[in-house]
């Protein structure tokens, strides 16, 4: 079954979840927010996000998050180790409810992998080498494609009412998702500034200390890294603080003649 999104979906969900447990669920997400905003562990954090899913939507015994880089899906986050292997085996197999999902940007109702048609090895081995019997995958993208993974023990375990639930679990996946994606480019971008900050510094040490021009500076400082196996940044850092190369083995020539 493909299905897409579902109007009016807060409104529904209210109907069946109490006014505690919705509480309970926007403070969750709230936290989790907070924690990528900040000093927090963004893997830590979606894998909490996946464990919120097993949690809150009826049904569900297993949820990961699939994302695919390269034409290969990738788990971001798993609830455990069964929801591990389940995603896995679609990797694996190269098909699957939630690769599908990711991939061509529908939403994927899994009823019973017994009888399923669409996936047939991905199906066959789920049945032999996990308890999975039915799949509800949402998709959602970011920079990459990505999807919400709910797995169940049971056959047609997703009703009307977790369909409601995970589509805010999916929307709320997307937006930690997003987030953690601009935290770590934010991150790689300063780390590329510092090490390029400190190659230029120490470019200009081995200037004014060897009275070289910058293209031989930076060969001296290329030729150190690649002959110590070192990254061009530590080598650069180094020099800044100590003023110099670090010293190279010496290599031996032979002498002219020598037998």
């Amino acid at each position: 079954m493909v299905f897409g999104p579902l109007a009016n979906t807060p409104n529904l969900m209210a109907e069946r979840m109490d006014t505690t447990e919705m509480v309970q669920l926007a403070q969750e997400f709230a936290d989790l927010g907070n924690e990528i905003h900040g000093d927090g562990d963004n893997a830590e954090a979606l894998r909490r996000l996946v464990e919120l899913a097993v949690k809150y939507v009826d049904g569900c015994s297993w949820a990961s998050i699939t994302i695919i880089r390269g034409n290969s899906g990738h788990s971001l986050a798993s609830s455990d180790d069964v929801a591990a292997r389940i995603d896995a085996i679609q990797y694996e197999v190269g098909e699957g409810p939630c690769l599908q999902a990711a991939d061509d940007e529908s939403n994927y109702l899994a009823f019973d992998l017994a009888t399923e048609p669409r996936w047939p090895e991905f199906a066959r081995r789920a049945a032999e080498e996990t308890p999975l019997r039915s799949v509800l995958a949402f998709q959602f993208t970011n920079r990459y494609p990505a999807a919400l993974n709910l797995y169940a023990d049971q056959v047609g375990a997703f009703d009307d009412d977790a369909i409601n639930v995970s589509t805010i679990l999916a929307a709320h996946a997307s937006t930690l998702i997003a987030l953690s994606e601009s935290v770590d480019q934010a991150t790689s971008l300063e780390t590329a500034l510092d090490s390029n900050r400190e190659i230029g510094v120490a470019i200009g040490v081995l200037m004014a200390h060897r009275k070289i021009t910058r293209e031989a500076a930076f060969d001296e400082l290329r030729r150190a890294s690649q002959t110590l196996h070192r990254k061009l940044r530590d080598i650069a850092v180094d020099v800044v603080e100590t003023g110099t190369l670090p010293d190279l083995p010496e290599v031996d020539t032979p002498r002219v003649g020598a037998n």
